[in-house]
Parts: C-alpha cells; sequence; structure tokens
C-alpha cells in the first residue's frame, strides 16, 4: 500500500474524486459478487436437482428391467410348459405308433406321428379334456 500513496493526488478534491470513483467501482464488484453467488447457488440447487433426477430415473430403470425380466422369465416358463407337453405327445405317440406298427421305420414313424399330434393328443391336452 505504501506504494500507491505516492500516486494519490495532492488536491483534495482530486482526492474525493478518486474516492468516489473507487467507490463506484468496489459497489460494481459487489454487485457483481452477488451475482456469482446467486448464480452459484443456482448451479449448485440446478446439479442437486439433476442428481436427484439421476438417482431416480436409476431406480425406475432397475425396477422397470425387474418388471421385464419377470415378464420375460414368466413368458419363457409358459414357452416351457408347452414344448414339454408337446414332447411328451409326441413321445406318446411315437410309443403308441411303435406298439401298433413294429415293422415301420423310425423316421417313418416320426412323420406319421408328428401330423398326428397336432390333430388328436395336444390339442386335447391343452383343452384338459382327453382324446
Amino acid at each position: 500500500m505504501a506504494s500507491c500513496d505516492a500516486t494519490f493526488p495532492d488536491d483534495i478534491e482530486a482526492l474525493k474524486a478518486l474516492l468516489l470513483a473507487r467507490e463506484a467501482a468496489l459497489h460494481e464488484h459487489e454487485d457483481e459478487l452477488t451475482d456469482l453467488r446467486d448464480t452459484v447457488t443456482t448451479l449448485r440447487k440446478t446439479l442437486s436437482d439433476r442428481a436427484l433426477e439421476i438417482e431416480h430415473l436409476k431406480l425406475w430403470i432397475v425396477k422397470l428391467q425387474r418388471m421385464q425380466f419377470g415378464r420375460k422369465s414368466e413368458k419363457i416358463d409358459r414357452q416351457i410348459e408347452q414344448l414339454e407337453l408337446r414332447l411328451e405327445d409326441l413321445q406318446a405317440d411315437d410309443g403308441a405308433a411303435t406298439v401298433d406298427a413294429p415293422a415301420k421305420p423310425r423316421s417313418e414313424a416320426r412323420q406319421v406321428n408328428g401330423t398326428q399330434a397336432t390333430s388328436g393328443t395336444s390339442a386335447s391336452r391343452r383343452r384338459g379334456t382327453s382324446p
């Protein structure tokens, strides 16, 4: 500060003008500082809001993925049950065809059983009735 003292004018009016100019600059900087503090506060709130929204969205995504995979697994379970029923029907028809016509080659018995399984046993089994 001592080096600044040498630059001040000796005239009182000039000192008053310099003091007023410095006060105006100080008020301007204080206003800018207040604006910057408001901006920082707003940005912190926005950042906090976004962080909360991100966490909320992550939770929703996890929940929806659980729901999605749950539905898919139920769908797969139903498909497995239907395939097991179809397999049982084919195996039962294959066994019946082998007993009825033991002289047929195995490939022909499968072709015959494949057409019979769709018309008889599997359809009645899905409906819950006997053939």
